[in-house]
């Protein structure tokens, strides 16, 4: 096996730092998407990985001594958050039998109860406490904190349901909007917590956006129901400093993309990017001022052989090294790892989409 790391000329740090500033660097980066790849290396459970922020960064940690050229830090959170935040049960994955906690069921059924729904404390709410104390144990080992990702959707989609939430896109627009305000009062009030405590300059913007996906709503209903919410969020982030933020377009977002030139992001931001949208069209839309990333196909890399998996990687080196802002290489999403395959069981991480795939086609296409 090759040491990549007696090759290299710059640490990881060195590397990233560089490719931040829009300076030169020694190779393409690589981040392995990688929160279930080092739990299996630590000899963790999932669940065990999940409830316990303690051994999930001792994980991150091990990850990189094993592999020191890698680009990526110890990784916690989890894309199907909000009904255990807003009163909820939460799913957890043990036995490997998901990739990621889940939200175990809705917490309203009907668009007359949204006005009802708490207001969550930060301090005690959902996955908050956990977040909390992995972000102490980040910044005391130099690593940024981090902030609730941008987009609230994800998080009122766990409310109501994702596929009857779909339904209210398009029958209770107006519940829609009432949701997605409480949802997103509650995550500015999360980010304004760590914000005060690090400082914006120590944190950093996870930003996953699965449900916005358009195989399951139209562009039409993101730029309405969707974008306004994300436009708040990363606006008060720019207003307070915030300058890390790594945008996870999970599915096709191509028809959305022109949205996102009207939302607020610092330059440098990394659009991370499914195996479902052109790498080529996508960095013709990021320009210089964007770091594109991507997008290594999961089916490959899980299944394929070693002469498809390097074809793979060519691929996509061949087409994001063109990118004029820098390019990291990344699979498409985290790669699904189970006790054994189970091809039913859909995984609530950030392919919380598939669960919804069936509805969101034939939504997207009435609401175009």
């Amino acid at each position: 096996m090759i040491d990549f790391s007696t090759k290299d000329t710059m640490s990881p740090e060195e590397r990233m730092a560089a490719l931040a500033a829009g300076d030169s660097i020694d190779r393409v980066p690589f981040n392995p998407f990688s929160r279930g790849f080092s739990a299996k290396l630590y000899g963790l459970d999932r669940g065990e990985f999940y409830r316990n922020p303690q051994l999930a960064f001792e994980a991150g940690l091990n990850l990189l001594r094993r592999y020191p050229w890698l680009n990526t830090r110890p990784a916690y959170s989890w894309a199907d958050k909000g009904a255990w935040e807003f009163g909820g049960e939460i799913g957890w994955p043990d036995n490997d039998e998901y990739m990621a906690p889940f939200s175990a069921g809705p917490v309203i059924t009907k668009p007359e109860d949204v006005a009802a729904l708490p207001d969550p404390d930060p301090e005690t709410a959902g996955a908050n406490p956990l977040i909390k104390q992995f972000n102490a144990m980040s910044r005391e080992k130099g690593f940024p904190a981090m902030l609730p990702g941008g987009t609230p959707t994800a998080m009122s989609s766990a409310i109501v349901g994702k596929s009857e939430f779909l339904r209210w896109m398009i029958k209770y627009p107006d519940s829609v909007h009432m949701l997605q305000r409480k949802v997103t009062d509650f995550i500015i009030r999360t980010a304004t917590k760590t914000i005060l405590r690090y400082g914006a300059q120590d944190c950093s913007v996870p930003c996953s956006v699965p449900m916005e996906s358009n195989q399951l709503v139209s562009p039409r209903a993101f730029e309405s129901l969707c974008k306004p919410y994300i436009q708040e969020i990363m606006g008060f982030y720019q207003s307070q400093g915030v300058k890390s933020v790594m945008v996870h377009l999970c599915g096709n977002h191509m028809l959305n993309l022109r949205h996102w030139a009207d939302i607020p992001l610092p330059k440098r931001t990394i659009f991370s990017i499914g195996g479902e949208m052109d790498m080529r069209e996508t960095s013709e839309f990021l320009g210089k001022d964007f770091i594109l990333a991507g997008n290594l196909s999961n089916a490959v890399l899980q299944t394929g052989t070693k002469e498809q998996i390097v074809k793979e990687v060519r691929r996509c080196l061949s087409e994001g090294m063109r990118h004029p802002g820098g390019f990291i290489l990344m699979p498409e999403c985290e790669i699904r790892r189970t006790r054994r395959p189970r091809p039913w069981k859909l995984s609530p991480r950030c392919s919380i989409l598939k669960a919804t795939i069936r509805d969101g086609h034939r939504i997207a296409l009435e609401n175009l």
